[in-house]
């Protein structure tokens, strides 16, 4: 749990307030490297090895591009930015 949103990592699935959120697989990846090492910080170049095993050809703000995405389905508070270092979910995520 991250404040009003909810992750079951087994039925891949996300609720906020209690209500589904659909995601995209890789948005789902995404936000699960995040709470997995929860207060951690993770780099832009940690999560893509994390979703992709550095095998994936990938444009430079894929990640930016899903944490976007994951902040608009989610609220702005759930993942938040360590400018210059890289992207994580709070201890106490409130959105």
């Amino acid at each position: 749990q991250c404040g009003n949103v909810e992750i079951d990592p087994a039925a891949h699935t996300a609720l906020r307030d209690g209500q589904p959120v659909e995601l995209s697989a890789r948005e789902f990846a995404v936000l699960l490297a995040l709470v997995e090492v929860r207060p951690r910080v993770l780099s832009r170049l940690q999560i893509e090895a994390r979703l992709y095993n550095w095998e994936g050809t990938l444009e430079s703000n894929a990640i930016e591009v899903h944490v976007h995405r994951l902040r608009k389905k989610l609220g702005d508070d759930v993942i938040r930015t360590l400018r210059g270092v890289g992207y994580f979910v709070p201890a106490e995520a409130s959105a």
